[in-house]
């Protein structure tokens, strides 16, 4: 074999290892021999998907066929899922640095990474798959195998929240798998491109389009689909909220992408629904967020509404195909802006945790300057990435139709006025109260150290010339939403200083996490109440009557079955008896010619 064959075999070989790896560290931490191995190589699960993410070739002469698995699995990238596999495997990568210390003293931690390793294979699996059977199986796999992270801590509050996570992933994956069948049912091909072409034309497209917007809706926690992420973000482990929030959310949007023919047809209803939803949820989770206190379910709301904007920028492609080489770009932006800094706010507060009590103030005046950064680069402040990402999606909404492109402007810049303050309610929320976490602080520190570089530098990176790099950095509306916000949160926290905390009672009402999850419950409580009260009753003395006439119908059919078996008996006895009466009559006529 010489050097170009072997190249181009590590490289294909390259391409299954980027699941392969984290399914066989997760095996490993199964038996007690080879468990403590396979969790410190749990740094290293993701490196293949990186080295993919950053080397990779991309379209038709990248990527690997491995007819063996499925009915053939195809694995490759496009532009889209690259940005996508990028910061999804960097993300892992530094999540599961960050798990070695977090979990360092848990006596279920060969449990955790498990899970854990599970999950991340199916969340790299789904954005190099590249054929229908293939994405479908890696989307359930993380889909499935999310609950045991999130049930990890085994308290209530991880078993509720763990429990309406389980309902609504199976809701959705009942919604994903017909929407999946029928796509390739009509183009008679498993390949997500080809598959996606042949829906664009055919009748069954908002069948399709229905079917995908809700069960990877759930995914993406598109609002009314939402109620799971309010509650598994702050129940599982800190680790896992990093990547929940910052990676697997952005399956359901990456689904959205491949499944749904962007940019092929025009669907103006579609994406009306799309502009409409995403900017109810970019306010709706502002609304809800800053009413709560724990910091990780503050930032759960906003991963709601900041979702909401990659909503509204997708719909506008939706009604306008010529607006989708544009969002095709400014999403994935958006999206690694998201992930990096959202990471950064989640990791952080076990780093708060950490440092709350030491007498050292520099090393708290770090992390809060820290916290500080990624809370500015959410809400889009100046010199951020956030403020750069907005103005891609600002360049989508100029193709919006119609009355749409003012409605997602203003919207975009409103709403990053109450992302604003929901980051000022997260640092006020994120420092500890009662006790602190006593563990070394360098075992989290420092990969949030690295993944706060990663945020800061990202900027570097834009596909933007360098004579207008500032002024998307430095645009106005990297200045005055961060500014209203500042004001607001300055005002608030005066105001409520001045009422002695009453200001804050009024205002902010006890929204519970889950929000319309309570109401639900509520309601299907009373509905239970009812039918053991009123209905459970009737339908008892209702079933106790269907009973007797059952046995009455019973006992008639016994009846009716033994005349039958009488009459059929008789004629069975006619049947013979006719036969016999042939016979001899043909005997007689033919002695009778005979004769």
């Amino acid at each position: 074999m010489n050097a170009q064959a072997l190249a181009e075999y590590l490289g294909t070989a390259v391409w299954p290892a980027a699941f392969v790896l984290p399914l066989a560290l997760a095996l490993g931490t199964i038996p007690r021999p080879t468990r403590a191995a396979a969790i410190s190589l749990t740094p290293t699960a993701a490196l293949p998907a990186l080295l993919l993410a950053l080397f990779g070739e991309v379209g038709e002469g990248g990527g690997a066929r491995l007819p063996y698995i499925l009915i053939g699995m195809e694995l490759g990238l496009t532009e889209v899922t690259r940005v996508f596999l990028l910061f999804t495997a960097l993300l892992w990568t530094v999540a599961a640095v960050y798990a070695l210390g977090y979990t360092e003293d848990d006596p279920r931690r060969g449990r955790f990474f498990a899970f854990f390793l599970l999950t991340m294979a199916g969340n790299l699996g789904l954005i190099i798959a590249r054929d229908l059977a293939s994405f479908y199986l890696f989307f359930s796999l993380m889909s499935f195998l999310a609950y045991g992270v999130i049930v990890h801590e085994d308290t209530e509050r991880a078993r509720r929240a763990a429990s309406v996570y389980l309902v609504m992933t199976v809701f959705g994956e009942a919604c994903v798998l017909p929407a999946v069948l029928i796509t390739a049912g009509l183009s008679g091909t498993v390949g997500i491109e080809a598959a996606t072409a042949a829906l664009a034309d055919s009748g069954a497209l908002d069948a399709v389009v229905l079917l995908a917007t809700l069960g990877f809706g759930v995914k993406a926690g598109a609002i009314l689909l939402h109620l799971w992420l309010p509650l598994a973000h702050p129940a599982a482990p800190t680790p896992a909220s990093a990547v929940l929030s910052g990676t697997m959310i952005k399956a359901g949007l990456l689904g959205w992408m491949l499944l749904i023919p962007v940019g092929e047809v025009s669907m103006p209803a579609w994406g009306a629904l799309f502009m409409a939803f995403g900017l109810l949820a970019a306010f709706y989770g502002v609304l809800v967020g800053v009413t709560q206190s724990d910091p990780k379910t503050v930032l759960a709301y906003s991963s709601i509404s900041q979702m909401g904007f990659m909503t509204a920028a997708l719909g506008a492609a939706l009604a306008v195909p010529g607006a989708w080489p544009v969002a095709a770009l400014a999403v994935p932006i958006y999206a690694t802006h998201h992930a990096l800094a959202k990471g950064v706010l989640f990791l952080g507060v076990g780093v708060a945790r950490k440092v709350a009590g030491l007498r050292d103030r520099s090393r708290r005046l770090l992390v809060v300057a820290g916290l500080l950064f990624a809370s500015l680069a959410m809400a889009g402040g100046p010199l951020t990435s956030g403020a750069a990402a907005k103005e891609y999606l600002k360049e989508v909404a100029y193709l919006a139709p119609g009355g749409w492109e003012n409605a997602l402007l203003y919207g975009f810049d409103l709403a990053a006025v109450g992302t604003a303050v929901v980051m000022g309610r997260f640092l006020f929320s994120v420092w500890p109260e009662g006790g602190v976490d006593a563990r070394p602080v360098a075992s989290l520190a420092l990969p949030w150290a690295f993944l706060l570089g990663a945020l800061a530098t990202s900027v570097l990176f834009l596909p933007v010339p360098r004579a207008e790099l500032f002024s998307y950095l430095l645009g106005a509306s990297a200045f005055w939403p961060v500014s209203a916000g500042a004001l607001i949160v300055a005002g608030a926290w005066y105001l409520d200083g001045r009422s002695g905390g009453r200001l804050r009672e009024r205002l902010m009402p006890g929204i519970p996490e889950g929000d319309l999850i309570v109401p639900v419950t509520r309601l299907l409580r009373a509905l239970r109440g009812l039918w053991r009260s009123r209905v459970g009753p009737a339908a008892g003395s209702a079933g106790e009557r269907l009973a007797a006439l059952a046995r009455r119908y019973e006992s008639g059919t016994a009846t009716l079955r033994s005349a039958a078996q009488a009459v059929e008996s008789g004629i069975r006895l006619w049947t013979v008896a006719g036969a016999l009466a042939l016979l001899l009559t043909l005997a007689v006529l033919t002695l009778s010619v005979l004769a």
